[in-house]
C-alpha cells in the first residue's frame, strides 16, 4: 500500500517513461515518453487547469461573480478556488483557464490594494503566492513524475561544450563545439573561418547535430550560466534559428533560476522535448555539504574526482582560442 506521503514525493500517476514535458499557459501540455520495454519515443497531448496558491483571495475580489468556490467538474470561464487544510500560510489553491490571465488578475488586484504597480507575481513575495512554471504545474496537478520505470541507460543522453573567443556574446564568437552523442561517440565541430558566415554555419551544424542525435537529456557544465545564454545570443545576432528542440521552430523559454540573486541574476532555459541538465547544479549542492572542492569549474571538479586522465593537457580557458589558432589539433584532443 502506497502511503500518501509517498504519493506526494513520487507522484500518484503511474504513467511510465516520461522524459520531457512542455506546457503552455492555456493548459495544453506535450508529453514525451520513452516506452521502457521497447525504447520507442512517443509524444502525447494532454490538458490541465493552470493554478497558483495564494495566501489570500483579497487580490481576486475584484472579479466578483467570476470568482467562485471549486466544484466538481470543469468550470470554464471562471476563476475557482479551494481552501487547503493545514497550518501553512499559502492556503488558497486558485485555478483558471489561462495562467497568464489569472496572473494578470492577481497583479491588478495587488496593485489596487498596495497602490503601486506590480508586473510579475514574484514581486509579491513567496509568502503571498506560489507560482510554478507551466511544466511544474502540469506535473503537480497530474501527479506524474519523470523517468518512472526507466533505467539510467534507457535515456538518450548527449553533451556539448562551447569554446569561445571570450565571455561577451555581443562581440566574441563561438569557434569550436565539442559534442558527445547518445552512443558515446565524441566529435568536434569547428568554424571554417573567423567571420559571421563561418560562425553561423557552425551554429547551424550544431543544431542539426543535436536533432540528429535526438537526445532526451542534454548535459553540460554551467549550461544555464554560460553555454546556452551565449549560444542563444549568438544565434540571434547571426539570425540562425535556434531549433534545438523536438517541437519544431525556434521555441525556448527563460525563467529566473532558484539560484538567482539580485546581485547575480541567473536564468534557466526550457526546450521542448529535451531536459537540460547542468552539472554545475550538482557540484554546488555537493560542495555546500562537503566543502572539499578546490573549485567548481569543470577541470577542477574532474581532477578532484579522478575523472580527468593523468596525461590530459589542461589549457587555461583564457588561452584556448590562442592555442587553437596556432595548433588546432592540440585543442581538439584536450
Amino acid at each position: 500500500m502506497v502511503s500518501r506521503e509517498e504519493e506526494w514525493l513520487w507522484g500518484w500517476d503511474d504513467t511510465p517513461g516520461i522524459v520531457s514535458v512542455w506546457a503552455e499557459t492555456d493548459g495544453r501540455a506535450s508529453v514525451w515518453r520513452r516506452i521502457p520495454d521497447t525504447g520507442e519515443l512517443v509524444c502525447e497531448e494532454d490538458r490541465f487547469r493552470p493554478w497558483f496558491v495564494l495566501a489570500s483571495l483579497e487580490d481576486l475580489a475584484h472579479l466578483g461573480k467570476r470568482l467562485r468556490q471549486e466544484q466538481s467538474g470543469p468550470t470554464p470561464g471562471f476563476v475557482t478556488y479551494e481552501e487547503l487544510t493545514g497550518p501553512g500560510q499559502l492556503r488558497y489553491l486558485v485555478r483558471a483557464d489561462d495562467a497568464r490571465a489569472l496572473a494578470n488578475a492577481i497583479l491588478r488586484g495587488a496593485s489596487r490594494r498596495m497602490r503601486r504597480s506590480f508586473t510579475h507575481l514574484r514581486e509579491l513575495g513567496k509568502a503571498s503566492v506560489l507560482a510554478l512554471s507551466p511544466e511544474e504545474q502540469y506535473l503537480v496537478a497530474s501527479g506524474r513524475t519523470y523517468f518512472r520505470d526507466l533505467r539510467f541507460d534507457d535515456l538518450r543522453r548527449a553533451q556539448f561544450d562551447l569554446e569561445t573567443t571570450g565571455l561577451d556574446p555581443e562581440r566574441d564568437r563561438i569557434f569550436l563545439v565539442a559534442v558527445r552523442d547518445a552512443d558515446g561517440h565524441a566529435e568536434t565541430l569547428t568554424a571554417d573561418g573567423t567571420d559571421d558566415d563561418a560562425e553561423a554555419s557552425l551554429v547551424r551544424r550544431l543544431m542539426t547535430r543535436i536533432r540528429e542525435i535526438d537526445p532526451d537529456v542534454v548535459e553540460n557544465h554551467n549550461l544555464h550560466g554560460f553555454d546556452l545564454p551565449f549560444l542563444v545570443r549568438r544565434a540571434q545576432l547571426l539570425r540562425v534559428p535556434f531549433d534545438m528542440g523536438r517541437a519544431g521552430g525556434t521555441t525556448f523559454r527563460r525563467r529566473p533560476s532558484a539560484r538567482s540573486h539580485p546581485s547575480m541574476p541567473r536564468v534557466r532555459y526550457t526546450i521542448p522535448g529535451r531536459e537540460l541538465v547542468d552539472s554545475l547544479d550538482a557540484v554546488i549542492r555537493y560542495d555546500f555539504s562537503a566543502r572539499d572542492l578546490p573549485g567548481r569549474g569543470l577541470k577542477a571538479v574532474a581532477r578532484h574526482f579522478g575523472l580527468a586522465r593523468a596525461e590530459r593537457e589542461q589549457i587555461a580557458g583564457a588561452r584556448v582560442f590562442e592555442v587553437f589558432a596556432r595548433d588546432p589539433d592540440r585543442v581538439r584532443v584536450r
